[in-house]
């Protein structure tokens, strides 16, 4: 299991039916009506309508679409290679943006639909994938497409049922993992305007607290992981 691997899923009810269907004039063999990008440790990342971008369990995933799910992996992925830390950077800096309603419309900077979603990780980290096509042009087919042929991508679908079967017998480390990473991430951003509040009063008031200002801006610029309602990501 590598950060930047993605799930297909099959949903359930008749939304998600007529995802499929409105996707065979793109690829005839579509079948999947959502995907999400891993994070590692079993945690994923993904955009819905009701709740936006966010965390999930495969645990869970696995039970809301009955099974019916694979997973590829892009083969400049390796567990010794650079590009799952910077995939699993990228795909986080996009953590609780609205769920972008316009499919394959425009895009915009503050909301994202699933493929939108997994394509943009992909671009945020330098990886071209699906020909280098927009990300609000994406859609699930197109993971289709390449899991299919699999001239890009491996399918790692059998790696991903084996570890499901440990995380149905030792569930709580995998659930406290993804707790702990959502508690963190939506904490930094309830705090975010406060800071940003404070760094901005101390910018318009002595030269000392200017310079003050401008040390913390430069400090905050250096964080490790940063977020896209972020003034200085």
């Amino acid at each position: 299991m590598l950060p930047g691997d993605i799930l297909l899923l099959t949903g359930e009810g008749k939304l998600s039916s007529s995802l499929v269907a409105m996707q065979k004039v793109i690829y005839s063999k579509a079948r999947s009506s959502h995907v999400e990008f891993c994070l590692g440790d079993g945690i994923f990342i993904h955009s819905t309508g009701d709740k936006g971008v966010h965390l999930t369990l495969l645990l869970d995933e696995d039970v809301a679409c009955e099974g019916r799910w694979r997973v590829i992996r892009h083969k400049t992925i390796t567990e010794a290679g650079l590009n799952t830390e910077k995939l699993q950077k990228a795909a986080m800096f996009f953590y609780a943006q609205g769920y972008n309603k316009v499919f394959m419309g425009s895009g915009n900077e503050k909301s994202s639909f699933c493929s939108e979603l997994v394509a943009k990780a992909y671009e945020r980290a330098g990886i071209k994938i699906i020909s280098g096509k927009a990300p609000s042009k994406v859609t699930p087919a197109h993971f289709d497409l390449e899991a299919d042929n699999l001239e890009d991508w491996l399918d790692v679908t059998e790696e991903y049922k084996a570890i499901l079967a440990d995380m149905k017998e030792n569930e709580f480390p995998y659930r406290f993992a993804a707790t702990t990473l959502s508690a963190a991430m939506n904490r930094r951003k309830i705090h975010e305007p406060l800071r940003e509040k404070i760094i901005e009063r101390f910018e318009n008031g002595s030269l000392k607290n200017q310079e003050l200002a401008r040390e913390m801006r430069e400090m905050l610029s250096g964080r490790e992981l940063n977020f896209w309602h972020e003034k200085d990501s």
